[in-house]
């Protein structure tokens, strides 16, 4: 069992460093000895000290090159995760606007949600991984809605209870297609809670104010706008001052009143952001 736990040791793993200290601790025991028996003789005694001096350095130098080339191929293991975490999200945002392009009302929706928000959150001054974490939390807000009936979603009337409770569920559809992938932690939370209103009327949890993440918040707003600003089965797009009352009015008791701020400041600066396809 010994001979088992020590070939999954580092030294047995380099068998040249294995060598290397055995050579050491053979010198020191020389020269232990060596003083024992000659303690007067001291001059005797450098060589060893100078060879042992020697083969702690080149032990150092080699720790120093294998820990190096351990970050290093770390650096590309962890840029290969984020190219394969990147892979599957594409995948699926593909799947979105795939969705998306059958409908000519719905075309682009997630993708102008998505630059809506990563303009707001910059505009709000948070990092880089936020802003990237919002934006696949925007791109893939709706994934929940390829589950729901295209009669539910395209139906130009009042919906009924039932068809109701079945669209309040597509948040939680979008949770369960994602679950696979673990590393989607605070997009899902995000995506769970778009729907959620500062007063609590929201769904699926009625979640008030602090309680609703910021990312949540910020799709909200992107997502408000953009349903406002496009033609709908059932009627044109809204005028542009219809539209800022309204999420003027909203912003009272429904959208993050910060995040709605920032964003009709953004529509004054760009007003590119009303015409984006």
């Amino acid at each position: 069992m010994k001979k088992m736990r020590f070939k999954n040791t580092a030294l047995a793993k380099h068998p040249y460093k294995l060598m290397v200290v055995i050579s050491v601790f053979c010198l020191i025991v020389f020269h232990f000895i060596a003083m024992a028996v000659f303690p007067d003789n001291f001059m005797a005694s450098q060589p060893v000290l100078i060879m042992i001096l020697i083969l702690m350095m080149y032990l150092w130098i080699q720790e120093f090159y294998d820990s190096q080339k351990l970050v290093f191929l770390n650096q590309n293991l962890i840029e290969a995760q984020r190219r394969l975490e990147k892979a599957q999200v594409d995948s699926i945002a593909a799947l979105i606007l795939t969705a998306e392009a059958k409908d000519t009302y719905t075309h682009g929706h997630s993708r102008r949600v998505a630059q809506y928000s990563i303009a707001i959150a910059k505009e709000m001054g948070l990092s880089e991984e936020e802003q990237k974490i919002i934006e696949r939390a925007a791109i893939l807000h709706d994934l929940g809605k390829i589950g729901i009936d295209d009669y539910i979603l395209r139906k130009a009337d009042k919906l009924s209870q039932d068809e109701w409770d079945t669209m309040k569920s597509h948040p939680y559809k979008a949770i369960d297609i994602l679950k696979p992938l673990k590393f989607l932690t605070t997009e899902k939370d995000i995506i769970l809670h778009h729907h959620e209103r500062c007063d609590g009327s929201g769904y699926p949890k009625g979640l008030k104010e602090e309680m609703i993440p910021l990312g949540s918040k910020i799709i909200a707003v992107a997502d408000t706008f953009d349903a406002m600003n496009m033609v709908r089965p059932y009627r044109n797009s809204l005028s542009r001052e219809i539209i800022v009352g309204e999420l003027r009015k909203c912003s009272e008791r429904q959208l993050s009143k910060d995040a709605v701020n920032i964003f009709l400041r953004l529509l004054e600066k760009n007003p590119e952001l009303w015409n984006l396809l």
